[in-house]
This record gives structure tokens, C-alpha cells and sequence, in this order.
């Protein structure tokens, strides 16, 4: 995402697109690319461990890759690798870079108050978000929700048996 912006990007941006990307993801291929705890809060709709992550700078390879925030600004100081995502993950955050491009950080996160249902307007602190609203949000049936649900079990038990 700061790769595509060409130069410094707003971190509040950074979270909005992020939170994007996993919402298309989830509605397009059943799971996210970056998953966490999904919030509304008065900015928007964002990702808790996204937001940790540029506050804290403690995500694997972020400091050699992010610069730490100039003022309310990131930058790359290295550079990224994207090993770890997947041909439709990358497809995915291209295209919603691309979609909200010409929007400042501003009317992107008007956009997403208008154009993610999920959210719940929040003047302070935050209300969770769950993928189940997402899923309703987007129109989805309830034998369709029920199934990424399940799934979405599945990969967490998966995990903490393999951590």
C-alpha cells in the first residue's frame, strides 16, 4: 500500500485500506488476508493488531521495512517482500489501493461510513465488528455465513494446535 501510493501515506489510511482488503477477501475467497479484531470507531472501521502495529512497530520485519510515523505519516525505508501473500491477495490489495486512489484519507473514511454497513457509528472508543456482520452486510445468506464461520473454527483450532 505504500508502495502503490509512491511516497509517504497516512497510517489512518494505511488501516482504512487494510480493513478494505480484508472485507473484499472475506466476501470474494471466504477468509481474510490479514484477519484480526475488526472495530468501528469514529474514524471508521479498522483492524485492532493494524492499528498495534504502526503504533508499536513490533510486527515481523515492520521496522526494517516502515519508517516509524512523521507525525500522522509512514514511509518505506526498505524494501517490502510479499512472499507471504498469495496471487488473490495481492489481486485483492491492488485493486482496492487502486479503487480509492483518487480519495483523500478524508473522504475514504466517509466512504467507508457509507459504504460498510457493518459499521456502527462510535463517537469514542470502539464496538467489535464481527465477520458475521460483514457477511450479512454484504447480502449473504445464512447457510453462506454459517459455512466461513465454521471454517473460520476450523483455522483457529488449527492454529493453536500448531502454536
Amino acid at each position: 500500500m505504500i508502495t502503490r501510493s509512491g511516497g509517504p501515506i497516512d497510517y489512518l489510511r494505511i488501516s482504512k485500506l487494510i480493513y478494505l482488503a480484508d472485507r473484499e477477501s472475506i466476501l470474494k475467497r471466504r477468509v481474510p488476508i490479514v484477519g484480526g479484531h475488526y472495530y468501528s470507531m469514529a474514524r471508521g472501521p479498522t483492524i485492532s493488531e493494524v492499528m498495534s502495529f504502526v503504533h508499536t512497530r513490533k510486527a515481523p520485519e515492520w521496522k526494517e521495512t516502515i519508517s516509524p510515523r512523521f507525525g500522522n505519516e509512514v514511509r518505506l525505508q526498505g524494501t517490502p517482500r510479499f512472499g507471504a501473500l498469495s496471487k488473490a491477495e495481492l489481486d485483492i490489495l491492488d485493486s482496492v489501493v487502486k479503487f480509492h486512489s483518487n480519495r483523500t484519507t478524508d473522504e475514504l473514511v466517509q466512504w467507508c461510513h457509507v459504504n460498510c454497513p457493518e459499521y456502527q457509528h462510535v463517537d469514542r472508543g470502539r464496538k467489535p465488528i464481527q465477520v458475521e456482520a460483514i457477511l450479512k452486510a454484504a447480502k449473504k445468506t445464512a447457510k453462506q455465513i454459517q459455512k466461513v464461520v465454521q471454517e473460520a473454527k476450523c483455522v483457529e483450532e488449527l492454529d493453536a494446535l500448531l502454536t
